[in-house]
């Protein structure tokens, strides 16, 4: 393993011995008899398979991942969403009541939330905000996270961000993964990369040891139900690790496995795309309905399948649509995201749903004069 990585990871992890399952020690070849993981033969013939415990890492979806995202099938540990990731990094870098990570809020709530409870410190370097939306602050987020007294040990990007849809410049992600090398690891959130014209960072995990990459089948490839997350190392042997002495002994269900399968197939991307289209079609749509409306303060830039309002009336609005069958994501009382929703569009019939009743409220409201 590259000393970039060795030197960060908890020294026990570095000599501890994993947890060894039957699937890890045997494989999975169907055509073989089980009778090494305590198993019962099937009892309803429909679920035949399903009373298997599945492959750990199964070497069709490793692999069908790597092509996906670019890389070679060593590289690339698959976890129950990229939710899981982020626990298990937290756990593999940060030191309980020592160590800390640094986040850029407003952003995804899960990084603080797995620092919490290991329990490790946060830091917040919060995001610029000016004419064209948000910003990193390269340079705070920079000397925050090599300040020794801190103890940074992980710094998340989130790119394109959630909540506030836009995705941030190479240049200054990149500048970040230079500054702390050797001092954290940088783990950057691409689960909305798909939808930005931006791209993913993949082909700089070879220059750069200590950039981790968190990808989904969330988002992109509409199988949020199923729970299918991606990390992407340069180095082999810290996924090696991953598997062998964090990752529980059967992530992945068996259901989750077959759709994700299914829904790689070369022919099924070509339909993702697709869909990615009209999603991205709709977002402009319902922000250019927003834009014209005197009761919109600002809709910011997306590089994502939604987009963040300002109104005048978060709360309002919000309580408005919950009462009548759509629900918004409420951020209005977040710092950085005041007076703000986050809208998420989803079939055309359903958009045209939310934005008859946005005429609506905000015409009740004009009618009343406020």
């Amino acid at each position: 393993m590259t000393p970039l990585l060795y030197n960060l990871i908890r020294p026990h992890f570095r000599e501890m011995t994993g947890y060894v399952s039957a699937g890890m020690e045997a494989g999975k070849d169907e055509t073989q008899i089980f009778m090494n993981a305590n198993e019962l033969p099937p009892i309803l013939p429909e679920l035949t398979g399903m009373n298997q415990y599945p492959e750990p890492q199964p070497p069709a979806l490793i692999s069908i991942l790597a092509d996906v995202y670019g890389v070679g099938t060593e590289q690339v540990l698959a976890t129950r969403g990229a939710d899981e990731s982020i626990a298990l990094l937290t756990k593999v870098f940060c030191e309980p009541h020592k160590d800390a990570v640094l986040i850029h809020p407003p952003t995804f709530g899960m990084y603080g939330v797995n620092a919490a409870s290991m329990p490790a410190r946060t830091i917040k370097v919060p995001l610029f905000k000016n004419e064209h939306g948000f910003s990193l602050n390269v340079q705070g987020m920079i000397e925050a996270a090599v300040d020794p007294e801190n103890r940074v040990r992980i710094v998340y990007v989130c790119s394109p961000n959630n909540p506030t849809s836009g995705a941030f410049p190479e240049a200054d992600i990149l500048a970040v993964v230079k500054a702390v090398e050797g001092r954290a690891v940088v783990v950057l959130d691409e689960a909305y990369a798909e939808f930005s014209g931006k791209g993913s960072l993949s082909s700089h995990l070879a220059a750069h040891p200590n950039l981790l990459i968190l990808r989904t089948l969330s988002k992109a490839y509409a199988l949020a139900g199923e729970r299918v997350g991606v990390t992407l190392s340069a180095d082999p042997d810290f996924i090696a690790l991953m598997r062998s002495k964090l990752l529980d002994a059967y992530p992945l269900p068996r259901s989750a496995i077959a759709s994700a399968l299914l829904a790689l197939r070369p022919e099924n991307r070509d339909k993702a795309k697709t869909a990615w289209a009209q999603a991205l079609s709709e977002r402009d749509r319902l922000c250019a309905h927003l834009k014209a409306s005197p009761f919109v303060c600002r809709v910011y830039p997306s590089d994502a399948n939604f987009f963040l309002v300002e109104v005048a009336d978060a709360k309002g609005l919000w309580t408005y649509c919950r009462e009548h069958g759509v629900v918004l994501r409420d951020f209005s009382s977040k710092a950085g995201t005041e007076n703000c929703l986050r809208i998420s569009p989803m079939r055309p019939d359903q958009n045209d749903r939310f934005l008859a009743l946005f005429d609506v409220y905000t015409k009740n409201l004009a009618d009343a004069g406020t």
